[in-house]
């Protein structure tokens, strides 16, 4: 699902984990799995989607 960064920060991601075993929040353009769908442009607004599931269908 493509979404802004700042949005995508309220969606919980299944790789990051408290030392409890609680899941944590997407980091956004912080995690190396980040993709925009726009590369020349990644700004704070831009959309982009979590890379680890593929690309969604409107990605591109």
């Amino acid at each position: 699902m493509l979404m802004p960064q700042n949005e995508a920060k309220f969606r919980y991601c299944p790789f990051l984990k408290t030392s409890d075993d609680k899941m944590r929040f997407c980091v956004g353009a912080q995690c190396m799995m980040w993709r925009y769908k726009h590369p020349q442009r990644n700004g704070e607004g831009d959309e982009g989607y979590c890379g680890l599931a593929g690309k969604p269908a409107g990605a591109m």
